[in-house]
């Protein structure tokens, strides 16, 4: 399979108020996510030409309760990965869904002293490689984890992840 091969279909659904989601910005992105991360999604047996992931932006309360119902955690986190693995006509290979908290994501970016869009991106990073089978419950598993997400991250065009989410006034 070609690199132009692969395509990608991204839903997006945003039931948080507060926040705008670009979702042209937001598929670009996730298509470059899955152009670096292309060799790990290659490499899992069904896929054929096209991969699809959906993005769903929830308010914190929301979040709080898919944490506490999936993790065991009663808090609000930044985003949660749910890996599918499925072929779906029409779709091609459903890797799976990131729910996001674009609230969590925001305090996360303050708290590490980067930019927003930064943050976005890098969150999204990390989810898409749990849709992909990385892990990080056991140290070598994270540090593999951990060393991936950094060189995606450096492997995304700049650009690419500018003014993908805004809050509302």
């Amino acid at each position: 399979m070609k690199e132009s091969d692969l395509s990608v279909h991204c839903r997006i659904e945003l039931s948080d108020p507060g926040w705008q989601v670009d979702t042209k910005a937001l598929t670009t992105l996730v298509a470059g996510i899955v152009r670096v991360v292309r060799s790990e999604i290659v490499g899992i047996p069904g896929v054929r030409g096209a991969v699809a992931v959906s993005c769903y932006f929830i308010e914190a309360s929301q979040m709080q309760e898919l944490n506490r119902d999936h993790r065991g955690k009663d808090s609000v986190t930044d985003m949660l990965s749910f890996p599918l693995g499925y072929a779906a006509p029409g779709t091609g290979w459903v890797l799976g869904d990131i729910v996001i908290c674009m609230d969590a994501v925001e305090n996360k970016a303050v708290r590490g002293g980067n930019k927003l869009e930064d943050q976005l991106a890098f969150s999204l990073v990390h989810s898409m490689l749990h849709l992909v089978g990385f892990d990080h419950v056991r140290q070598p598993d994270r540090m593999l984890m951990e060393h991936r997400e950094e060189d995606v991250f450096a492997n995304l065009a700049s650009g690419q992840f500018r003014d993908v989410a805004r809050r509302l006034i």
